[in-house]
């Protein structure tokens, strides 16, 4: 009966969750990977063979997350391209894994010996907090870190199968915990942790090493053999996508510096949750005797010391710690991902350590009065989720994103203004793009994505000069970007010079195998208008075994095919980007070339009439000269 009235109290406060999220589902996408993972993502528009391929064997988006992938396709399936259904699963999974947290700081509490009221009461308190805090807010309204929900969801279901496991010594709940534990990597391989979270679940609440420590790690060998290899690969998908940045630009003694800073930056938001951004810019000359690390180190001894001080009466303060400690650690900037200094998203977990140190607070309070603790709680929770709110309003749409990033950070963080300009740029405001462009340049002249992206601009707006040399200036600072080659290729086919841009659209493939669909595809462009038809139609191939429901690739294979005389394999590619789009004019224009060449002038005339309705002027002169030919038939 205790169990079912703490598990409606936190459905209630999942629920409660669900609502103060409501406003996510009037948000957009935003331009912040979520074109990678979800609208320009042609990989998601089916769940087939290819796709399970795909998904378990390639990197996306420089990681090896298959669970994440199928559960977009999955979306894709019911929703398509609209965001709200994306939404709408992020903030049920959150809702749920509020609950879960309930559940499991219920447990924990009852194993640390509190009294059933107050083990209830800790739990309620850990989901509401969990669940409010908008720290979490880009975690849960920001569709690409779906990673986070989902795999955060069979984490808190691994831990709860074991601490069943070791209440009953039963097989069943181990074997569920490692279960969920393989699901949670491939949900987001930051879990690796979790073997070693059990071992400190050991050592507080479940005393688990009075059996001998022995036991204890063999009991474990599983967990972490799996992590073993699911590092493996997580550090394989990113060096494979040059996601790893080298000792050069940051050396191990700055990334120490920084991660000691991020451990204590993260503790500090969760107690002042205020001017939160999507990147928090990274210092490039950190010192010791700098105000910030200088505290942060101090910080952080203080909070060694105590923990360590206060053994003799709990093991809390130190196990709460270590959870604090070792499921940050693959994200705290010893290995550097990207470049920023620390991402609200990395508190998904972790952050579950400061939150149930206030929820035992709480609980102390509540033995003595149930009523000033209830009351604290909720006045926690009234702040905290007035700031979610608001929170939630920043991830509308990549305009308000980014103008949110811009007035944090002003001067700091290039990429701010940069992503401004490519949300003005996406919206048609050219002129406003580029000039949020120069804002990031003159914030940081050595900043690359955005002489890249101005290039762009200049691309679009036809001066080509320009931008290639702002493209040209971009691959100069970033030399290993496969973005920045790829769009200067197509620089070079704007300008005539497909030579150099073959040379350029093949280094894009090359610097970025998983993500050379594009590059395939502008590179066979550049064959084509070369002549080398075989070329292009190799690389149009591969377009196409990426992206089958591409008609541009169909329609381009079919014009070399055309060129090549194989009339037939051309007549198959036309009407294969005729069944994709039956609107494509040029298509239609094109198989009635085909059907020409190979001599069937019935289909061709009517190929061409199609053609001809569809606005192609040169189509109604071929039908013309189809009428001349019949004219002179006996």
């Amino acid at each position: 009966m205790s169990n079912r009235r703490a598990y409606i109290i936190y459905g209630g406060v999942a629920i409660l969750i669900l609502l103060v999220y409501l406003p996510a589902l009037e948000n957009g996408f935003v331009n912040w990977d979520d074109q990678l993972y979800v609208y320009e993502n042609a990989d998601i528009r089916g769940i087939d063979a290819r796709f399970l391929r795909l998904a378990f064997t390639s990197v996306m988006v420089s990681n090896w997350h298959p669970l994440t992938m199928l559960s977009y396709a999955a979306d894709y399936s019911i929703w398509g391209q609209n965001p709200f259904g994306y939404h709408l699963v992020n903030i049920l999974l959150h809702a749920v894994n509020t609950f879960l947290a309930g559940a499991l700081a219920l447990m924990l509490s009852r194993e640390a010996g509190a009294e059933e009221r107050v083990s209830v009461f800790i739990g309620a308190t850990l989901a509401l907090l969990f669940g409010v805090h908008p720290l979490h807010v880009e975690s849960v309204a920001w569709i690409s870190e779906r990673k986070d929900v989902l795999s955060g969801l069979f984490f808190f279901l691994s831990l709860i199968c074991y601490m069943k496991y070791k209440k009953t010594s039963k097989a069943l709940p181990y074997i569920g915990s490692l279960a969920f534990f393989v699901l949670s990597v491939t949900g987001k391989p930051m879990s690796i942790t979790l073997p070693a979270v059990l071992l400190i679940l050991d050592l507080y609440p479940l005393d688990g090493f009075k059996a001998g420590v022995k036991k204890a790690l063999i009991e474990k060998a599983p967990f972490f053999a799996l992590s073993i290899i699911f590092a493996g690969v997580t550090v394989w998908a990113q060096s494979s996508d040059n996601a790893i940045a080298s000792l050069d630009p940051y050396p191990m003694a700055s990334r120490v510096l920084v991660a000691m800073r991020a451990l204590a930056f993260y503790i500090y938001k969760t107690f002042l949750p205020f001017n939160l951004a999507p990147f928090y810019p990274r210092d490039l000359s950190p010192s010791l005797f700098g105000i910030e690390y200088l505290a942060s180190f101090a910080f952080l001894a203080g909070i060694t010391a105590a923990s360590i001080l206060l053994l003799k009466k709990s093991r809390l303060p130190l196990a709460l710690m270590l959870f604090y400690l070792v499921t940050l650690s693959p994200v705290i900037g010893i290995i550097q991902v990207g470049s920023q200094a620390a991402a609200d998203r990395y508190t998904y977990i972790p952050g579950i350590a400061p939150l149930m140190l206030i929820a035992v607070g709480f609980g102390r309070v509540c033995r003595k009065n149930t009523g000033a603790a209830t009351a604290l709680a909720l006045i926690c929770a009234l702040a905290l989720g007035a700031l979610t709110v608001r929170q939630v309003s920043v991830w509308k749409d990549s305009v308000s994103l980014w103008s949110h990033e811009v007035a944090v950070y002003p001067d700091e963080a290039p990429i701010g203004w940069s992503n401004l300009g490519l949300a003005y740029k996406d919206r048609g405001e050219i002129d406003k793009a580029v000039a949020n462009y120069e804002k990031a340049i003159e914030a940081d002249p050595g900043y690359a994505d955005a002489y890249g992206n101005r290039g762009v601009a200049y691309l679009k707006m036809g001066r080509i000069d320009d931008a290639l040399e702002d493209l040209s200036r971009a691959i100069r600072l970033n030399p290993k970007s496969a973005e920045l080659y790829g769009n200067r290729g197509v620089a070079f086919i704007n300008a005539g010079d497909y030579e150099k841009a073959v040379d350029d659209l093949s280094e894009s493939i090359r610097l970025s195998p998983s993500a050379a669909s594009k590059g395939y595809f502008n590179r066979g462009i550049a064959y084509k208008a070369l002549g080398m038809n075989m070329e292009a139609v190799s690389d149009f191939t591969r377009t196409i075994e990426a992206e089958p429901s591409f008609g541009g690739a169909h329609n381009n294979r079919g014009g070399a095919y055309l060129r090549m005389g194989s009339h037939e394999e051309a007549i198959e590619d036309f009407n294969a980007a005729i069944r994709i789009d039956p609107g494509d004019a040029a298509a239609h224009y094109n198989l009635g070339l085909s059907y020409l060449k190979a001599g069937d002038v019935e289909r061709a005339s009517a190929s061409f009439t199609e053609a001809a309705s569809l606005g192609i002027e040169q189509a109604e002169a071929q039908l013309k000269l189809l009428g001349r030919r019949e004219g002179l038939k006996p």
